[in-house]
């Protein structure tokens, strides 16, 4: 009876039975979010027009798949009778800088958004076409800005062919669906993480996709994208231009597997019975992507070379960078991570402990001191045994300037060497014999002052 008074308790009726469920803090909450993921797990249903939400429920406890098929078939929409929409996103410039991809494709939104998001069509082009490895999709989920649209996470390996960096990369992917209208417009986010890359912890790919009508039984996805910065980076450049090239890339190549996949399957997207003039999309004005060069812009071999320089100069700068930081955040973890320890070890030890603790420090220090202390005296040793043989030596040097200056100043103590016109035998004899009386004469003067310095000593 609550249900009637409190909005607080929800039905779901079937075939077979009711089944009712209360105490709901959110009600119709919970009831978006139900719809949104039934609508996700039987498309085919669920697209199926001019019914209310219970009888499509109604439908799927018990009618086979052809019989709903061909009740799908009778509620298809008159030839000229679905209008051409626009996403409010793009009425209101919300879309990003750079465009994807820009395509028609046969099939309500509705179904172009299941074979996008919600199919295994998508597993088998990332595995076998994209060469994507560890692929991993998470289930759809209420997102937590707003429980009536969903969010999923998504992880792979994809390989890389440049020459420079690393071979592969692990990308982290979200998705999250920001408005939800099959009558109208779909649009959803997704944002792309590689961490590994350089500079991959300051940016992130956003890519926004929506689907609207183009038409009966047409639809029309555009896809822009852009890279949102959250650092600096010595690549920015380069790191812009190669994720913005892989999306244009990548989404033309979901592009033409799409076509492929709609045109081997188109049953599941045109209606049994549909008129074929109907089918022709809308005239959608082909725009070039801004930042898009033209033809006539091809740069010069000079300018080819100048370009690959100035990237590695750039990659150069940048790996200097990311070294820098990381050795600079392994020094602050380390530091962190030697303060945790020393507090929590403080924290958990007992008085006796701290006190052993200071005791140790004391004594170490101590030890340290008189180490120090005895080099130093050491230090102070050597230096006053240099000081005094410095001192001797002066004094030695002093006495024999002296000795040689009284010998100058005597008469006969130094040998005279007279000049003889003529060398004769006898001249050389007479100046040998005076040679070895002065160096007697020195010797003698020699043995004295070494007697004086033993008694010094």
């Amino acid at each position: 009876m609550t249900a009637f008074v409190i909005p607080n308790a929800l039905q779901l009726t079937t075939r077979q039975n009711k089944y009712s469920f209360t105490s709901f803090l959110a009600r119709d909450t919970t009831y978006d979010v139900i719809h949104n993921i039934w609508r996700l797990a039987r498309p085919d249903v669920s697209s199926a027009g001019g019914g209310s939400t219970r009888a499509s429920l109604e439908d799927v406890g018990g009618r086979p798949a052809s019989e709903r098929v061909r009740s799908a078939s009778s509620n298809v929409a008159a030839p000229g009778s679905q209008k051409v929409t626009h996403c409010a996103c793009g009425k209101n410039g919300e879309h990003y800088s750079e465009v994807a991809s820009d395509t028609i494709l046969p099939g309500t939104p509705e179904k172009v958004y299941t074979l996008m998001f919600a199919s295994a069509f998508m597993k088998e082009f990332m595995r076998e076409d994209q060469k994507l490895i560890d692929l991993q999709i998470s289930d759809w989920e209420p997102a937590s800005s707003d429980p009536k649209f969903l969010s999923r996470n998504m992880s792979y390996i994809k390989p890389l062919s440049g020459s420079l960096g690393p071979k592969q990369t692990k990308c982290e992917l979200r998705d999250e669906t920001v408005h939800f209208d099959f009558d109208d417009y779909v649009s959803t986010v997704t944002t792309t993480r590689t961490p590994d890359v350089p500079s991959g912890g300051v940016f992130a790919v956003k890519t926004r996709t929506c689907l609207t009508w183009a038409g009966n039984f047409a639809t029309r996805v555009v896809v822009t994208t852009t890279v949102e910065w959250t650092g600096r980076s010595f690549i920015k450049s380069i790191i812009e231009r190669s994720a913005i090239e892989g999306q244009k890339t990548y989404h033309a190549d979901l592009e033409k597997h799409l076509k492929q996949y709609i045109a081997a399957h188109r049953s599941e997207f045109i209606p049994e019975g549909a008129d074929e003039s109907v089918l022709e999309p809308a005239a959608v004005a082909e725009t070039a992507a801004p930042g898009t060069p033209s033809a006539g812009e091809a740069l010069s071999p000079e300018d080819v070379r100048r370009k690959r320089e100035q990237e590695r100069s750039q990659r150069g700068l940048q790996w200097a960078l990311d070294t820098f930081m990381g050795a600079y955040k392994v020094g602050k973890q380390s530091a962190s991570g030697a303060i945790e320890l020393l507090m929590d070890f403080w924290d958990n030890s007992s008085g006796t402990h701290i006190l052993w603790i200071l005791v140790f420090a004391l004594l170490l220090s101590n030890v340290w001191t008189f180490l120090k202390m005895g080099k130093r005296e050491e230090v102070g040793r050597r230096k006053a045994e240099t000081r005094k043989l410095a001192e001797r030596e002066q004094w030695i040097g002093d006495t024999v300037r002296i000795l040689l200056q009284e010998l100058r100043e005597t008469p006969g103590s130094l040998p005279h060497v007279a000049s003889s016109p003529t060398d004769s035998a006898s001249s050389r004899k007479a100046e040998i014999a005076e040679l070895l009386q002065s160096l007697d004469a020195i010797e003698t003067r020699v043995a004295r002052l070494k007697g004086t310095l033993d008694s010094l000593d």
